[in-house]
């Protein structure tokens, strides 16, 4: 899923608020430092994710009987997304 700039920005903006909230979370950066980290993680799990469905959209297209949006492209989706996520999370710190 695509999520706007501003989207993002909101979404950072919420997790900055929960922090702040949470008398057991200490920070020692800058809020707006660490906000623009929260938003570059965001981004990249976002990139990574548009990758990895490439990457399982690359593999379904190469099984010529599978339909795409029938039952069985759906379960083969799911389950080479599953098995990129996970290698991903492998590389991954």
């Amino acid at each position: 899923m695509k999520l706007s700039r501003e989207r993002v920005l909101h979404l950072s903006r919420l997790i900055m608020g929960y922090l702040d909230q949470d008398d057991a979370v200490e920070y020692f950066e800058d809020p707006r430092e660490i906000r623009q980290q929260i938003v570059k993680l965001i981004e990249a799990e976002m990139k990574a994710d548009e990758m990895i469905d490439a990457l399982v959209r690359r593999k379904l297209e190469t099984q010529k009987r599978v339909i795409e949006g029938s039952d069985e492209w759906e379960i083969l989706y799911r389950k080479y997304h599953e098995d990129e996520v996970a290698k991903h999370r492998k590389v991954m710190p």
